[in-house]
């Protein structure tokens, strides 16, 4: 698994979990609808760290939280 499909995965269900909907999230984190679909579908290449500061504070996650998924982590390719 790499860094982009980690994220949209973790991003996914964090937003499950807090009953939060991309939609609410494009509006909390000013983040454009296209560049949501993008993580979703897993179209970008890399992620900017930008973007997963944005989201990590909209969605009141740290940092560090926010990537402490023990199964994601044990499946990282890094390239």
């Amino acid at each position: 698994m790499n860094l982009n499909r980690l994220f949209a995965l973790r991003l996914s269900n964090i937003l499950l979990e807090k009953g939060i909907s991309k939609y609410k999230l494009e509006k909390m984190t000013g983040l454009t609808h296209s560049a949501l679909r993008y993580i979703f579908n897993e179209v970008n290449t890399d992620v900017k760290l930008s973007t997963v500061a944005k989201v990590c504070i909209a969605l009141d996650v740290p940092l560090n939280e926010f990537f402490d998924d023990s199964f994601a982590l044990d499946n990282l390719q890094v390239e």
